[in-house]
């Protein structure tokens, strides 16, 4: 017989299983998605994150999240299709590339050749430690980078079957502009953050005589005014509405216009229309026809103004204000809090935005919006209230989708363009294409004769990760999965990014296939930090999955991470981790302890013990529980079963009750002990794979791995309500009893007379198990007292008459 551990180390145990996990052997035989498979097949579409080398927690989090459901998933009977990719592309590369690395943008091959190195690199450490967790998707054939070249070809032929249906077009007009990033934003990408900031009072000089005073954040921008708007109902301006303002310092001439989307509230009710400086300021350019006067270049300089040309906006704005105080133009000026719409997509940017005139590639988006809001109800959430944030933020789009970025290292877009604006795609045998390394599919355009040029910019890295589940389903390359894989079971994927995957992926999966991307969508909410607030580097409160795992071991923390409502944000703390390692380490001993005794063969007796019927009507309520938990994503409730099932009741009376039955050899005791055992670690498995599939092998081994088991089926078992009522109170006296010895000082050995008081059913009860209870509880002799009370008095056998009432 193989020798136990008494100690459960999970350091060298979970690097074995991972390795054998990773094995072709075990790939084949478990892993594997087999096309060619009768069974159901469950499709998982898990975010392909974005290469930067670091494992964080919220990683950590959606990849115990995939492994958990792929692991139950594959335990119920589906052919399980479990990808991982990378989003491989984009301007954190670039940055690193650029400013670590020393490689200039310009020299364009080399930049992108280390571009692809450094991702490789970074992979590689992320793919570690996603191992080092316990996750096994199938890397075989699912793992993807959206660099490379058949991913490529997917995204680049997806944007040409949109050309297709007429919604991709190129077009002149303002854009959201990072200034930092140098490269157009899409609507998704842009957020507001509440700054500090002023608001400068400034008299405009009006044509006739008098003033007009407006207040601006955006000083800077006095010279790009192009009217001034006033509410059609503010009995202040009535009068001057209709009449001619003076610009200071340009004295130039603009109108004062009404419009019912000016506050009246702000400041003093009159605003400066400038291009451009705000989403506002664009409708009303759009909406009067006015002219446009761009005075920010593309790296957030001032440029036409001759007064503060060169500046940079922070910098021009105070240099502005002291000129027009020097002028007499300031009236006043309030230090405020506002909100600034900023570049908060990446939060390593965080950076104000400006709206810039440029040549963009757009994807129509606003025609679908109805579309939408019906089809996406076709989605099952959980939680049920995340579905509201992908309903807000379609209903909340004016503005169509800019996919063009002026960066390097992102997947080219497929077109060539005239002068007249007309967009030529490339052809689809050609793909994958860079156009400004090949010839255009026509000589000249072929709407107008023009020369064509290419189009020089990237895709949004978001066209490269929407089309993941068109990829993996096989929509382009492989209709028998795709009519097997597609829509795909479940998304899974965290708050932060229902406005951008999630929505992206919906809105072209619709377009191209007509149809939702997936039946099921799971949104987890943020691991925080210990101290409960968001992981910040700048508060010190960031933890990584990886600090302790050679202490505590990969099963404790997805235990920890598992133990949370899906949808709530929850702190990580490793304490909670080490109370996970404690219950693990009660599993090891109780498996230990039953290690001689299990039998694969033993076949259910015809009369079972009144005992293992009581324990197997609570096994029959917990296999049940955590099933259903499992279907609907509630691991919590999963783990909370763990504790109160195993624990309480296996581990702290079940075992003891049974012990000296199980060196008599009885069978009763003996099947119900394999039973229930095999059941708790196949339940347990695909949270703790590890430990269970170590303890699998230890004690039952039928199989390769306990993941070619079947999920526990208990439709045998019958509630006796009879026993679940004697082994109820049997484990009530058990309770009485214990802290009746400890009360009196006596250990757990000692040998004791016991007096039992309670009424006349509780002590029938009582009776039918009595043999049990005295060899488990060592006692001597048992005297039974009707009583409405229970409880119990005890004394040490043989010795004295020292009481003590319970």
């Amino acid at each position: 017989m193989e020798e136990w551990p008494k100690h459960y180390e999970p350091k060298e145990i979970e690097q074995k299983w991972q390795n054998t996990w990773l094995s072709k052997d075990f790939w084949d035989k478990v892993y594997k998605f087999d096309e060619n498979s009768e069974k159901p097949v469950f499709y998982i579409d898990t975010p392909p994150p974005f290469t930067s080398g670091e494992l964080h927690m919220g990683h950590a989090y959606w990849v115990t999240i995939a492994d958990t459901i792929g692991r139950f998933k594959r335990l119920q009977g589906y052919n399980v299709l479990l990808p991982q990719g990378w989003d491989t592309q984009g301007l954190p590369t670039e940055l690193k590339v650029q400013y670590k690395l020393k490689i200039p943008k310009e020299n364009r091959d080399l930049f992108l050749q280390k571009c692809v190195e450094w991702t490789n690199d970074m992979i590689d450490k992320m793919k570690k430690a996603m191992i080092k967790l316990g996750y096994r998707p199938d890397w075989e054939q699912f793992e993807y980078k959206t660099f490379e070249h058949n991913y490529r070809v997917i995204i680049q032929k997806s944007l040409i079957d949109m050309y297709n249906k007429g919604i991709v077009k190129i077009k002149e007009g303002p854009v959201y502009w990072c200034p930092k990033c140098e490269t157009a934003l899409a609507l998704s990408e842009v957020g507001y953050l509440e700054k500090e900031g002023y608001l400068v009072y400034i008299g405009f000089p009006l044509k006739e005589g008098g003033e007009i005073v407006i207040a601006t954040t955006r000083p800077e921008l006095i010279g790009a005014t192009q009217a001034i708007a006033v509410h059609p109902n503010d009995e202040r301006y009535k009068a001057l509405v209709g009449k001619v303002a003076i610009i200071p310092l340009f004295n130039k001439e603009i109108k004062i216009i009404a419009d019912e989307d000016v506050e009246k509230d702000f400041g003093t009710g009159a605003v400066m229309i400038s291009t451009y400086g705000d989403p506002q300021d664009i409708r009303w350019k759009l909406k009067y026809n006015l002219p446009a006067v761009e005075l920010i270049d593309n790296r957030g300089r001032i440029k036409g103004t001759g007064i503060i040309d060169g500046l940079k906006v922070e910098d021009a704005r105070k240099k502005i204000i002291e000129i027009l105080k020097e002028k007499g133009y300031v009236r006043k000026i309030e230090k405020i809090k506002h909100n600034v719409l900023s570049h908060t997509e990446r939060s390593d940017c965080l950076s104000p935005i400006e709206f810039l005139n440029k040549k963009q590639i757009y994807i129509d988006v606003l025609p679908f919006k109805e579309k939408m809001l019906k089809e996406y109800e076709k989605m099952q959430f959980k939680p049920s209230r995340m579905s509201y944030y992908l309903q807000d933020w379609i209903r909340s789009l004016d503005w169509d989708w800019n996919i063009s970025r002026q960066r390097i290292y992102g997947t080219p877009l497929p077109f060539w363009y005239c002068d007249n604006n007309h967009l030529i795609p490339a052809k689809e045998e050609d793909l994958p294409i860079d156009p400004t390394k090949a010839k255009p599919p026509y000589e000249k355009c072929p709407y107008c004769g023009l020369p064509l040029k290419p189009v020089t910019d990237v895709a949004d890295v978001w066209i490269d990760s929407s089309i993941t589940v068109l990829y993996l389903s096989g929509f382009y390359t492989d209709k028998k999965r795709f009519s097997k894989a597609f829509p795909a079971s479940l998304r899974l994927q965290g708050t932060d990014i229902i406005r951008t995957w999630l929505f992206y992926t919906f809105f072209r999966t619709l377009v191209l296939a007509n149809d939702v991307p997936f039946k099921q969508v799971l949104i987890n909410g943020q691991v925080l930090g210990p101290d409960g607030t968001r992981m910040s580097k700048s508060k010190g409160n960031v933890i990584s999955p990886l600090d302790r795992i050679d202490e505590f071991g990969a099963d404790s923390i997805r235990m920890t991470l598992l133990d949370a409502a899906i949808g709530d944000d929850f702190p990580f703390k490793w304490e909670t981790v080490r109370s996970k390692k404690l219950l693990l380490q009660k599993l090891w001993n109780a498996c230990r302890l039953s290690y001689p005794f299990i039998s694969n063969n033993i076949e259910k007796p015809e009369n079972l013990n009144i005992l293992d019927k009581w324990v197997l009507a609570e096994h029959k309520k917990f296999i049940e529980k955590c099933i259903n938990a499992y279907n609907s994503y509630d691991f919590f409730i999963i783990l909370q079963e763990i504790y109160s099932y195993f624990w309480e009741i296996i581990a702290d009376e079940y075992l003891e009750l049974i012990k000296y039955r199980l060196f008599q050899n009885d069978k009763s005791a003996i099947y119900t002990l394999s039973r229930i055992l095999k059941d708790i670690i196949i339940i347990l498995h695909p949270i703790a794979p590890h430990i269970t599939e170590e303890i699998y092998n230890r004690l039952y081994h039928i199989k390769p791995s306990i993941l070619l088991e079947n999920l526990p089926n208990t439709d045998d078992i019958e509630i006796d309500p009879e026993a679940e009522k004697i082994g109820n109170n049997v484990k009530k006296l058990n309770s009485m009893i214990r802290s009746a010895k400890i009360n009196s000082r006596l250990s757990m050995n000692t040998y004791i007379n016991a007096k039992i008081y309670g009424n006349r059913n509780f002590i029938e009860d009582i009776k039918k198990a009595e043999d049990d209870i005295k060899k488990t509880l060592k006692i001597d002799n048992i005297e039974y007292i009707e009583n409405s009370e229970e409880k119990v008095e005890i004394e040490k056998s043989d010795h004295g008459s020292s009481n003590h009432q319970s």
